[in-house]
């Protein structure tokens, strides 16, 4: 199928969103709540784009053949900057909010600010309940009142030290600490497993391993016990068999 994006015409894939669209596209669309790996919630309101005349989000919007997407428009900019200006009122030292406010043309915050380091996204608990399946985070609250931690906020036994939470969050406000043998997230400090051929730290507890094997992904766990070096290794050593055995047959 096809849309036209800034009055050009684009190759579409059905199913696909129009913020899929146009960053594979190389279009630039602003955007924090925003995971590929994650099912969209426009959370942020910060993909906005214009589809027939409305302004609407980039990635709670499906394509269709024949779209007519604008993401640039007086409207769209103007909606982003409100936006723009109500994240920043919110988390005001956020250095990311900063790069997009000068990007996009916002002047002086003329909102009360706070001293929040949350802008409410909400991506820390979908990655832990959609692709780590640990559920460990929770929301409790609403609006600019919404918090995001373990239950009752304290040290959730469903917490399996991955820190996927802090990785995706787009404003770095989730603080862990790793040292050579323990990891500590969210007031719960785990064990760090060790490889199985050198002994190195890996970046996984016990906790994890066992969610692992329970979930039946398709992550081996045999696999996960290796660090990156000796994993390197011992796929070297199995191509170099693999070729070896191949030469002798011939």
């Amino acid at each position: 199928m096809n849309i036209i994006i800034n009055g050009k015409d684009v190759a579409a894939r059905k199913g696909e969103t129009v913020l899929e669209a146009a960053l594979r596209e190389g279009y630039d669309i602003p955007h924090l709540c925003y995971h590929p790996a994650l099912k969209p919630e426009g959370n942020c309101r910060l993909c906005l784009v214009e589809v027939g005349g409305k302004v609407t989000t980039a990635c709670t919007t499906t394509v269709r053949d024949g779209m007519v997407i604008e993401l640039d428009t007086e409207e769209v900019n103007k909606h982003r900057r409100t936006v723009l200006e109500m994240l920043k009122a919110l988390v005001p030292k956020s250095p990311i909010l900063e790069e997009l406010s000068a990007k996009f043309g916002l002047g002086k915050v003329r909102l009360a600010s706070s001293d929040e380091v949350c802008i409410k996204c909400g991506l820390c608990v979908r990655v832990c309940a959609e692709l780590v399946g640990a559920d460990a985070l929770a929301q409790e609250g609403r609006g600019t009142e919404t918090f995001f931690n373990p239950p009752f906020n304290e040290p959730s036994p469903d917490c399996v030290g991955c820190t996927a939470c802090a990785f995706v969050c787009p404003v770095q406000c989730i603080k862990y600490e790793k040292t050579d043998d323990k990891i500590t997230i969210w007031g719960k400090t785990m064990d760090r497993l060790r490889c199985t051929k050198c002994g190195a730290s890996l970046d996984l507890t016990a906790e994890h391993m066992e969610l692992i094997k329970k979930r039946g992904t398709n992550l081996h766990p045999e696999n996960l016990n290796l660090c990156d070096t000796c994993s390197r290794a011992e796929t070297l050593r199995t191509m170099k068999t693999v070729v070896e055995s191949q030469l002798t047959l011939s």
